[in-house]
């Protein structure tokens, strides 16, 4: 596969681009929060080394044309990562993944960086499927799924490459670039 590039997007008041050294404490800091811990495969405790191994992650699946891991920011701070993963150009499909900082959940910040993230996949590297697998029990990601213009297929999925334990009880959120581009979506 061709390697990927990472995206450089803003609307104003999210800013999605690759990850950075300098973004290991922000990332340290945000993934103290049991909540990250518990609806993805980030471990916790969080340290330094995870961080950059998530950067080196990044950096290789990207050049080997699989995936794209991204921060995001608001006001110039790290408010989250954000992932296109499981790509498979041929097809035309990806997922998209994300965690979001406490300090800036419910503010509709995590809807904005899904659907930049969205609309790059599909304008730009040709993806007319994208999905996103929240947890059932993960009310939020389902509301920034939804107002992100997925719509539920009503599959539930085993996810392997979770953790056990964690690998069981995924919804199936579809988008589909035939359904046209959506407009920004409204907070979650």
């Amino acid at each position: 596969m061709a390697p990927l590039p990472h995206p450089l997007l803003d609307d104003g008041a999210v800013r999605v681009r690759a990850p950075e050294e300098r973004d290991v404490p922000a990332m340290v800091a945000a993934c103290q929060d049991p909540a990250i811990s518990r609806w993805t495969r980030v471990p916790s405790p969080y340290t330094p080394e995870d961080a950059r191994r998530f950067i080196a992650l990044a950096q290789a699946e990207a050049r080997a044309g699989t995936g794209v891991a991204c921060v995001w920011e608001h006001g110039g701070e790290l408010a989250g990562t954000l992932g296109l993963m499981e790509i498979d150009q041929d097809r035309g499909y990806g997922e998209i993944g994300y965690w979001t900082a406490a300090g800036v959940r419910g503010k509709g910040l995590t809807t904005r960086a899904v659907v930049l993230v969205r609309d790059w996949a599909a304008e730009q590297l040709g993806l007319t499927e994208l999905e996103i697998l929240p947890h059932r029990d993960n009310a939020p990601s389902i509301r920034v799924a939804e107002r992100a213009g997925f719509e539920p297929t009503g599959a539930v999925v085993t996810i392997r490459r979770m953790p056990p334990g964690k690998q069981t009880g995924y919804l199936v959120y579809r988008w589909l670039a035939s359904d046209g581009l959506a407009p920004s979506a409204p907070p979650d």
